[in-house]
């Protein structure tokens, strides 16, 4: 049985708030009897991330810059099983929890909460902005420093030791960087980066330009999807100008790939369901363009330096907005945008999303030819 990723949030929210709750005078005993000497040596330290692929590569040039402050210590990233292959070249260690089945994830849990119990963590950042799970498992941990995130009404730090206020208005790799400054890494601006194809691209290089279409959103809120007649217009209109087109999705996208497929009514590389997350980065690396919905492919793009053109309607690309060179976000949205953010969870229960679907086809078909156009253009050059 496959569990809604509602179901989680709504766990998490329910039972999370009310054992934080229960916590909170065992945390205070523990901490009168707790040692005030000093962090001279750090030698171990936890990341915890469990949430987002597009969240794990915003989070790569700060574990960067955390491994060059405390280069002795051995960092550990804590996240989702089918997130890891992300953390591979940026970590020392990486620990996973498998959301399915449920049992399974609650052993994961408690054996994660162990190991980092037994390895005696110095240093712990929970990188969470609402998810409260995380800190259960610091707290098991016995963590001797916890750094979180403390976002307004959720109360999901009451379990840290120092808590950065969570900030709506920059950017979530920016604010990454903020908790990191907490613990003494430098540097006032966040620059994306960080990640590397390990095998080769689907597509093979050829003169044409390459364009990824993502028309998906993962399993959070449906409503964050560009139509897929004008995902079809678009293909039509790049494979017509020359381009080779191919479309990405998982297995449970099948659907929403198909529509595009059908409306393009031209020859697309069909890749939904068929790649791994190393082949979805090989090929995001070795395209020229990705025209996406607000979803985790727009940072591993952005992580890549790939141009990316991202849809934006109930999220707001003030938080979550590509970064790379030559990137751009259309967003038109109405006064109710956003309606998922970090206070909710991320859960809207919009039926009608007309922000997204106010995004018209013209504008993102017309930049997307101009950017195939000038790739064209510079080729010309390089092979003249």
């Amino acid at each position: 049985m496959r569990i809604r990723l509602g179901f989680l949030k709504a766990l998490d929210r329910g039972a999370g708030a009310l054992l934080h709750r229960l916590l909170v005078p065992w945390r205070l005993l523990r901490d009168g009897f707790a040692s005030d000497e000093p962090l001279r040596d750090v030698r171990e330290i936890a990341v915890v991330k469990f949430w987002g692929v597009g969240n794990a590569a915003l989070l790569l040039p700060v574990l960067g810059r955390l491994r060059q402050r405390y280069p002795g210590a051995r960092l550990t990233v804590v996240t989702l099983a089918h997130i890891a292959p992300i953390y591979r070249d940026a970590a020392d260690r990486i620990l996973t929890v498998r959301l399915r089945p449920f049992p399974r994830a609650l052993f994961d849990l408690i054996r994660v909460a162990w190991r980092l119990r037994r390895d005696r963590i110095d240093l712990a950042l929970d990188m969470e902005q609402f998810v409260r799970t995380s800190q259960l498992v610091l707290f098991l941990a016995r963590a001797r420093q916890v750094i979180a995130f403390d976002t307004p009404g959720l109360g999901r730090a009451t379990l840290a030791d120092i808590r950065v206020p969570y900030d709506d208005h920059r950017h979530m790799g920016e604010s990454f960087l903020d908790l990191a400054r907490s613990v003494g890494v430098t540097g006032e601006r966040y620059t994306p980066g960080g990640l590397r194809a390990r095998v080769p691209s689907p597509l093979t290089s050829g003169e044409s330009a390459v364009v990824v279409l993502h028309p998906g959103s993962g399993d959070n809120f449906p409503g964050r999807r560009w139509p897929a007649e004008r995902f079809g217009e678009l293909a039509r209109r790049l494979v017509d100008a020359g381009a080779r087109v191919a479309i990405t999705g998982s297995a449970h996208e099948r659907g929403i790939v198909d529509a595009v497929v059908a409306a393009a009514q031209r020859p697309l590389f069909d890749c939904a369901g068929n790649l791994s997350l190393d082949e979805l980065v090989a090929l995001l690396d070795g395209a020229d363009l990705l025209v996406s919905n607000d979803t985790g492919p727009v940072h591993l793009a952005s992580a890549l330096s790939t141009p990316v053109y991202a849809l934006y309607g109930p999220n707001t690309p003030r938080l979550y907005g590509p970064l790379s060179a030559g990137s751009r976000a259309f967003y038109d949205a109405p006064p109710c945008s956003p309606c998922i953010t970090n206070f909710n969870h991320k859960t809207s229960r919009c039926l009608n999303p007309v922000c997204i679907q106010a995004i018209p086809a013209d504008a993102v078909i017309a930049a997307a030819l101009a950017h195939v156009k000038g790739v064209a253009h510079r080729s010309s050059e390089r092979t003249a």
